[in-house]
């Protein structure tokens, strides 16, 4: 039967007919039920951990299945983790949509300040910044299918369109510290030669896609001299 008991803990009552309801109300508080060992999962996780899986998990989903056909419950089954988990740290599937590309963006633009700490010339400096989206976007093909789901995702391409900016404004600022140095020619268009380098190497990562054969690294190489004498002074 139920009572005061029941619906404190979720258990039945097992008492016999006229024991008095007060006493199986204070063994209910008194008393409280065992919580359940602790699972494998959570034992052996952090929630940095888990959530580090789920984006994993989910990058490889969303570039082999697309954004529109990947269900929460492929996320669940490629994580290996619990739907309680994977709802824990994400309330939607858009929402560990835009986590991937807000992780993939990270990790792109901590690999450019990991090169300033090496002793480049801007020029270099360039090269390297087209040569780490290329190496990142394009050794991957789940990097790659992953990027255009992004361009077609209304939320994903405002992020995106961030993104380039702050693309662009990087490569300006080099550009500009070239031409300070005495590297570059002072007749560049810091701008504009922003917006076509951010071009040539987003140009070589969509052609990447459509011709999985160019080797759009070994094109950025052998192209970079062409564009590093109209740059140089």
């Amino acid at each position: 039967m139920r009572g005061p008991y029941y619906r404190l803990t979720g258990r039945f009552e097992t008492k016999a007919p006229g024991f008095n309801d007060s006493l199986a109300l204070y063994l209910a508080v008194s008393i409280p039920p065992l919580m359940p060992a602790p699972t494998r999962e959570r034992r052996r996780m952090a929630p940095e951990a888990r959530r580090a899986q789920i984006l994993e998990a989910a990058f490889r989903c969303f570039a082999e299945r697309g954004y529109h056909a990947a269900r929460m419950d492929d996320l669940v089954r490629e994580s290996g983790l619990s739907k309680g988990s994977l709802y824990w740290h994400f309330e939607s599937k858009e929402d560990v949509f835009l986590a991937v590309f807000d992780a993939l963006e990270v990790e792109i633009f901590k690999a450019w300040d990991a090169e300033e700490t090496h002793d480049h010339s801007v020029m270099r400096m360039l090269q390297r910044e087209g040569e780490i989206v290329l190496e990142r976007m394009v050794g991957q093909r789940a990097a790659l299918g992953a990027w255009m789901e992004f361009l077609v995702h209304p939320a994903a391409r405002e992020r995106l369109q961030t993104t380039y900016e702050r693309s662009r404004g990087r490569l300006a600022e080099l550009i500009r510290r070239g031409i300070d140095e005495g590297e570059l020619h002072r007749s560049v268009f810091v701008e504009d030669t922003a917006v076509l380098l951010t071009g040539a190497i987003e140009g070589l990562v969509l052609q990447s896609f459509v011709a999985p054969d160019l080797d759009a690294v070994a094109a950025w190489a052998r192209a970079w001299p062409v564009l590093q004498r109209g740059l140089e002074r």
